[in-house]
């Protein structure tokens, strides 16, 4: 990796560098200075953007916009671009090269437009090169859109087909790894339960790039994005409630669907999640789920009070266990309920006309040891479940649906984990509630949802302390005449004789003496005058300046400078002259003091 960002970061810059080089080019070309060009040109990219964006339009309209009409397109108008750049720049082409002269040459004269005759095939190669080019990127272009690897973004449509494809994966809770992080976070020394049996994590099976099969857990925070403003509406029996409350617990809610004994286990649910509203009917029996879906059809598409329901986005539905158990014990039962299958599958497909998406869930594996009764033992063994999936198949639920979670894909390895022959550990569900999450990015319906702009509240975010802190830390800066806050008095200390104050009255004197405005006021022993000639014969202004540091305008050496210091018309030759008495005197008044 490290020597992958080293390549990387190479080849970034130096196309940088040209990049920004041609960018140059192109500019001075397209956009010169002068502002009549500018302008024309202008108009002409804008006329030509503008008529391609029409001619796309027009394609799409006519229902044409694929890769042959683009195609003929870019070859139509690269050869008008070649003729064009060829006509007009022809003869300055030949008569640079000396293939131009006054009697039989390609001009007659200097503004001759008369070409040479050149052959056919000088005069075809380049059209047809071009289009060579052009053809063979397109093609590379398509090839890598169908079966390369394109950005992450929504599952598409085709991802039906491996959703349900994936496993669980046994995890080792003792590797140092998790040993670490029990021990910094929790302060455990060891474990003693590291059995691999003892967790597992639902994952995807790898798929091919081009399919753009991304499948990812998705979090709670994207989850309750992507249903915001939504409804979600779960039917049927214990196993689909299961999976509602996986849903739920995807979406944040930790404890959804925790045991307990003293919640009612025949009733409907319904539980507000932000905008989102998540409700499960209570129907095990497949004319049950019938009635069901005729209510939520009848339903208005707006809410007619704060109370009401409304058409849900997406249905989710399942059942046949208890149909199995129960009605399914004579002909009579079986046909009866066969028909009752037709009407369910009418009605899901009557929904999905209505824009409403119909997610079947197929009953999950059944563990036959651990049934509870003996009824159950003799109508609902894994045997008899899977002649009902096939029987539910056969009638046309299946296809009657928008989408199917295989419920034995993500239970069947984990059956000897149902605890009474029908139900799981949470933790299973919540791989099926995954697998539906990663399916919503093909179901749901896109719709637009603006929300109200509520601004901040002042003062949301705001600490007093924090305020008197930087009230603080500004009275330093004003008072000491230092913009750093007071900083640069440590700067003083490594700098003999620069303080704060002097840097003040050097840098605004400067601005002060430009802008017309009145002197800054110097103070200390530090302070000295200097009289600041501007140029185009402008009066003369005096601005006190520090002497430690200069601030002259219109000097054009140091000497200068130095000479407006000192306030006469020494010139740099005489101040190079009388430092030499000055430093000798210098050295003769150290060398007597030594004395």
């Amino acid at each position: 990796p490290k020597v992958n960002l080293l390549v990387v970061t190479i080849i970034y810059y130096l196309i940088a560098r040209r990049l920004y080089q041609l960018t140059l080019f192109l500019r001075g070309m397209v956009l010169p200075n002068d502002r009549n060009t500018c302008y024309r040109n202008l108009v002409i990219l804008g006329t030509m953007i503008g008529a391609f964006y029409g001619l796309a339009i027009s394609f799409q309209t006519l229902g044409i916009l694929n890769l042959t009409s683009v195609a003929f397109v870019i070859f139509i108008c690269g050869m008008l671009l070649y003729q064009t750049v060829l006509d007009s720049t022809w003869q300055e082409y030949h008569l640079s090269f000396g293939l131009a002269s006054d009697g039989d040459s390609a001009y007659s004269g200097s503004t001759s437009t008369k070409h040479v005759q050149d052959s056919t095939v000088a005069s075809i190669s380049p059209p047809l090169i071009g289009a060579m080019i052009v053809f063979i990127l397109g093609m590379a272009w398509q090839g890598m859109a169908e079966i390369g690897a394109g950005k992450i973004q929504s599952l598409p449509a085709g991802c039906e087909a491996f959703v349900n494809d994936g496993m669980w994966i046994p995890l080792d809770a003792c590797n140092e790894e998790s040993r670490g992080a029990g021990y910094r976070d929790f302060g455990i020394s060891e474990y003693a339960t590291c059995s691999q049996n003892n967790a597992f994590v639902w994952g995807w099976n790898e798929t091919n790039p081009s399919s753009h099969c991304r499948f990812t857990r998705r979090d709670a925070k994207s989850l309750q994005k992507k249903l915001k403003h939504r409804t979600i509406t779960f039917i049927g029996d214990s196993m689909t409630r299961h999976l509602y409350y996986g849903t739920m617990r995807s979406m944040g809610i930790a404890g959804s669907g925790a045991y307990n004994a003293k919640l009612p286990k025949w009733a409907d649910l319904k539980n507000p999640i932000g905008d989102t509203v998540m409700e499960f009917k209570w129907s095990p029996l497949a004319k049950d789920q019938v009635m069901a879906i005729k209510d939520i059809r009848d339903r208005p598409a707006v809410a007619q009070d704060e109370e009401g329901a409304i058409k849900p986005d997406m249905i989710v539905m399942g059942g046949g266990a208890a149909d199995r158990l129960h009605i399914f014990s004579t002909d009579e039962d079986r046909e009866s309920h066969r028909d009752t299958l037709r009407e369910l599958t009418n009605q899901m497909r009557l929904a999905r006309s209505e824009n409403i998406p119909v997610v079947w869930v197929i009953p999950t594996t059944i563990n036959s040891k651990a049934l509870t009764t003996d009824e159950k033992q003799a109508n609902i063994k894994e045997e008899d479940m899977e002649a009902m999936r096939a029987l539910y198949a056969t009638m046309g639920v299946l296809e009657g649906s928008s989408f199917v979670i295989d419920g034995p894909a993500f239970t069947a390895s984990r059956v000897a984990e149902s605890y009474d022959g029908v139900n799981y550990p949470l933790s299973v569900y919540d791989g099926g509630a995954q697998i539906l999450a990663n399916a919503m990015d093909w179901l749901l319906p896109r719709r637009n949802f603006a929300d109200d702009f509520v601004p901040p509240q002042p003062g949301l975010m705001a600490n007093p302390w924090h305020g008197f802190m930087m009230l603080c830390v500004a009275f330093l800066g004003v008072a000491l005449f230092d913009g750093f806050f007071g900083f640069s008095y440590l700067a003083a200390l490594f700098v003999k004789g620069v303080m704060p104050m002097q840097l003040y009255e050097e840098a605004f004197s400067a601005l002060h003496s430009r802008n017309n405005l009145p002197d800054v006021e110097t103070t200390g022993q530090f302070s000295s005058s200097v009289s600041i000639v501007s140029s185009k014969s402008s009066p003369k202004k005096t601005v006190p300046v520090s002497s430690s540091r200069s601030v002259v305008s219109n000097a054009s050496t140091v000497d200068d400078e130095i000479a407006a210091l000192i306030g006469g018309s020494t010139t740099s030759k005489d101040i190079e002259m009388s430092s030499a008495p000055s430093s000798s005197s210098s050295f003769h008044s150290r060398g007597s003091s030594r004395r």
